[in-house]
């Protein structure tokens, strides 16, 4: 022990050592500093891209569901109108032709068969892909979103592929009689069954293109969530000048009555109902006893 003491106060006394334990600091210190800002420089680039890539997704996103609803308001809209009331009005007159005597000499139902066909458009599903499943850590339920908008974008082309091919058939093949495109048109049902090939394509592209307005859109929210949520943790580093978070405004379509309602999809949703964390779960618990515990004071 006192060849220790004796080799500490040499030490001590020795003005070398003295500065030798400084320099050891300084330069400890200046290497952690370096890393520090080496660790936040490249925590800052990564910060900002993946802000960058959220707003890339938010403007494919936002391409994506203006084209379907652009193909639903310029081409389905009023076709599906015009075929509903179609098929309403021969309703009304096979109940008339019905009702009427057997001697009566039956009326031709008239009619305008909408057989132009439907254009597809090309939109950047496989870079919204790329960005949401490869440069963003998103949630189950937005990776889900974006599946099922690949699914729908998918259907509504294979859709419009059956629809316009069938129609070429008709315009291609032998010559029709009045009868008869009316009973393939509508799906009218006669003795041999009813051929609804039509009918049902046409309600299928109206199905798949709803579903592809709504799952963009609730993909985009979900995008937006997750960039708030990210610009929101480093908030606090004023120098970094983080870009703001796109949010997409889908208030005019909505008014328009372009995007579907939720209550349609809520199957879909109630399948990702969020787990109370551990927080949550305690503080419910402590809620509940403070209730209890005032219902037995008054009692």
């Amino acid at each position: 022990m006192s060849q220790l003491t004796s080799l500490w106060h040499s030490l001590y006394d020795n003005q070398n050592f003295g500065t030798a334990v400084v320099g050891v600091a300084a330069s400890f210190a200046g290497a952690w500093g370096a890393q520090i800002a080496i660790f936040r420089r490249d925590q800052r680039r990564e910060i900002i891209a993946t802000l960058r890539s959220v707003n890339e997704a938010q403007a494919l996103c936002f391409a994506i569901s203006n084209s379907f609803m652009s193909l639903k308001s310029q081409h389905l809209v009023d076709l599906l109108a015009r075929f509903r009331e179609c098929e309403k009005n021969f309703q009304v007159f096979f109940a008339k032709r019905q009702a009427a005597e057997a001697n009566e000499k039956p009326e031709q139902f008239l009619f305008q068969a909408d057989l132009q066909t439907l254009p597809f458009p090309t939109v950047p599903i496989d870079r919204l892909e790329t960005v949401t499943f490869e440069k963003l850590a998103l949630n189950s339920k937005t990776l889900a979103a974006m599946i099922e908008l690949n699914k729908s974008i998918d259907l509504v082309k294979t859709s419009t592929s059956v629809r316009n091919e069938q129609i070429a058939k008709w315009y291609n093949g032998p010559q029709m009689s009045h009868d008869e495109v009316l009973i393939r048109y509508l799906g009218v049902k006669v003795e041999g069954g009813a051929d609804e090939t039509y009918k049902q394509t046409l309600f299928a592209i109206e199905t798949y293109c709803d579903d592809c307005i709504w799952f963009s859109k609730h993909l985009s929210e979900g995008l937006y969530e997750y960039g708030d949520r990210v610009r929101r943790k480093y908030r606090h580093h004023i120098f970094w000048r983080l870009p703001q978070v796109t949010k997409a405004d889908y208030s005019s379509a909505k008014a328009r009555g372009l995007i579907p309602d939720d209550k349609q999809y809520e199957k879909w949703l109630n399948g990702f109902q969020a787990h109370p964390t551990k927080r949550q779960k305690f503080k419910e618990f402590f809620s509940r006893k403070k209730n209890v515990d005032h219902s037995s004071r008054k009692s």
